[in-house]
């Protein structure tokens, strides 16, 4: 299966990451996410797409993990059980119909794998990745992960999503309307 790396920031020069501890919040640190596509073949096989269904070009398929993300992600991962980190856990980024604008984001822990899933893991940190299904993706490319805390609670959320139509938000934040011809 075809891999590629991505950079989440065009000014990182550095071929590794740096180490859990020293990531921080300013975008010059970001680290590399290496991403893997799914096999056109294995979805055309799954036979619940059409035939005419296309990847996201490479450079496209882009999501970029803010250190606050990855912290999280790494956190995530040493919780766990062996085991459990065995089967495939993985944080599920997605998008949903629904909410009062058309699309709401989604996000959970997951050990299911489906044919049409991207899985961007960062490169050189002992984290589970992130996993997002080819629909969502189109959906969601360009946008940020980041894991934040308010006072009402942490959580990882999607912000600066350029698919998202400008003003086409709720007050909530929760749904948001898509740009045209998307």
């Amino acid at each position: 299966m075809p891999t590629f790396s991505q950079s989440s920031s065009s000014s990182s020069s550095s071929s590794s990451p740096p180490p859990p501890s020293s990531i921080s919040s300013g975008s010059s640190s970001r680290s590399r996410i290496k991403v893997t596509p799914p096999s056109l073949e294995a979805i055309k096989n799954e036979g619940y797409f059409d035939d005419d269904i296309a990847l996201i070009p490479p450079d496209q398929a882009v999501l970029d993990i803010t250190p606050s993300s990855i912290r999280q992600l790494v956190k995530i991962t040493s919780k766990e059980s062996p085991e459990v980190l065995a089967k495939g856990l993985a944080l599920r980024v997605g998008v949903d119909n629904g909410g009062c604008h058309g699309y709401q984001y989604t996000m959970a822990l997951t050990e299911e794998r489906n044919v049409d899933d991207y899985v961007m893991q960062p490169q050189g940190i002992d984290c589970i990745p992130v996993v997002v299904d080819l629909i969502s993706l189109r959906l969601l490319k360009g946008s940020t992960l980041h894991y934040g805390s308010e006072l009402i609670g942490s959580s990882f959320q999607l912000m600066n999503n350029p698919q998202a139509k400008q003003g086409g938000s709720c007050g909530c934040g929760v749904s948001w309307e898509a740009k045209e011809g998307i």
